[in-house]
């Protein structure tokens, strides 16, 4: 008994340090959203990260919309587009008519001490369809990495956390697109 739970241990414990301290992802569906439906443009307005680091924030949402394009021919949308417009220049009649996607990254956090650093983030991203003022969808996502400076940069850490919290957004928008 004593040499079968071992290998079992070491395997579970090997799995949680490979996929990392990632968060627990919350959708929320509302409305009868259709996915069978056909979608020339979802626009893609890029996240307020105005609360996280540049070199944090403009890779995630530069990888997010990467993934959404890799990940399209799953869907039925002829392509994912960015917004490129500030948000406040957009007239507010038009993007009504639109599918778009919309989000936030805020709350990121690096605590170091000598030897490691735990980093924290929290992400939002809704999905609009034409003619609604609320979201069809909402995703909730905390990320967190824990890092030993002998093992991983800081800066290598925050690039995997943030390429984790893009696929994961990216593939939850995809999973509701998917007919």
């Amino acid at each position: 008994m004593r040499m079968v739970v071992r290998p079992i241990a070491v395997t579970l414990f090997a799995a949680l340090l490979l996929t990392g301290c990632g968060g627990s992802l919350k959708v929320r569906n509302y409305g009868n959203f259709d996915p069978r439906q056909e979608r020339d443009t979802i626009y893609v307005i890029p996240f307020d990260a105005t609360l996280v680091p540049s070199d944090f924030g403009d890779p995630v949402f530069n990888e997010f919309v990467d993934r959404l394009n890799a990940l399209r021919k799953n869907t039925r949308v002829a392509k994912f587009l960015i917004l490129k417009e500030d948000l406040k220049e957009v007239e507010p009649a038009w993007l009504i008519k639109q599918t778009y996607i919309s989000g936030d990254i805020w709350g990121y956090l690096e605590n170091s001490g000598c030897c490691s650093t735990e980093m924290k983030v929290k992400s939002r991203i809704y999905l609009y369809e034409p003619g609604k003022n609320d979201p069809s969808m909402e995703v909730y996502l905390p990320e967190e990495d824990f890092i030993e400076h002998d093992r991983v940069s800081i800066q290598a850490a925050k690039t995997r956390m943030g390429k984790a919290l893009a696929r994961s957004l990216a593939d939850a928008i995809i999973k509701k697109l998917t007919p």
